[in-house]
């Protein structure tokens, strides 16, 4: 399930900074206004969280202005995390105060939207990502930045393949506890002799992340490409990365 949220205020110049603990520090806050125990228990340690977001900065962030309307998309399948998320919304709506803060303006939550929910029935799915995904192979050392962050291309599918599988099977066990073995396979989507993939590096708590972002497909169970589309692709995901669009089932 999804919401997307309409947030209002101030137009103001963007000045590159990581935005991404604002976001969280919002988060929080909606989890602690509807159970206290619930926020503990997401955010007392850096475990994987069972949801996945994407902020959208406005029409002219092109162009190094936030604002003055920005939205913010969260996705869930855990029926708990979904309500009390939805509760804590709607408290902060209620009492009208500046719910989000982006380089030192205020944001405020206008509006509250239940997206319409997204069935998956296909063995292919067309995914668009929305904003950027990680992807970062567990053999490897953070400490390496090329090796860690791994991008989808022609030459390193097989890879890549091989390090999505050993990342949802980790991802499943720790949200579904169950242990699977996925069967799920990336494949590159080309248009006009073109892949729309285009790697992308941002900043992230101080250094730096190498993500991609753009048109893929994902074959597998629909139960496991449904999973992904509501816990998000990739790593990273409780941290704004990965979510992703239906575009096509085939």
């Amino acid at each position: 399930m999804r919401f997307k949220l309409i947030f209002e205020g101030e137009k103001t110049d963007f000045k590159n900074e990581d935005l991404r603990r604002n976001f969280i520090s919002f988060l929080k806050k909606t989890f602690q206004k509807s159970s206290e125990e619930k926020y503990n228990s997401l955010f007392a340690s850096k475990k994987l969280k069972p949801y996945v977001y994407s902020p959208f900065l406005g029409d002219e962030f092109k162009d190094n202005l936030i604002g003055p309307q920005i939205s913010f998309i969260f996705s869930s399948g855990d029926n708990e995390i979904i309500s009390i998320f939805w509760n804590g919304i709607l408290q902060l709506k209620k009492e009208k105060k500046d719910n989000l803060i982006l380089c030192n303006k205020k944001f405020f939550l206008k509006d509250i939207k239940l997206l319409p929910e997204k069935n998956i029935n296909s063995k292919k799915v067309l995914f668009k990502t929305i904003g950027i995904s990680l992807m970062t192979d567990p053999d490897s050392s953070p400490s390496n930045f090329k090796n860690w962050f791994v991008i989808p291309e022609k030459e390193n599918l097989e890879k890549f393949n091989e390090i999505l599988k050993k990342r949802v099977k980790q991802k499943f066990r720790i949200i579904k506890n169950i242990d699977i073995e996925p069967e799920i396979r990336f494949s590159l989507y080309e248009k006009n002799g073109k892949i729309l993939i285009n790697e992308t590096v941002v900043p992230l708590f101080g250094g730096f992340a190498r993500g991609f972002r753009g048109y893929f497909y994902l074959e597998g169970k629909p139960e496991i490409l449904k999973f992904l589309y509501d816990y998000g692709f990739g790593v990273r995901t409780g941290q704004g990365f990965g979510l992703l669009e239906v575009v096509k089932q085939i």
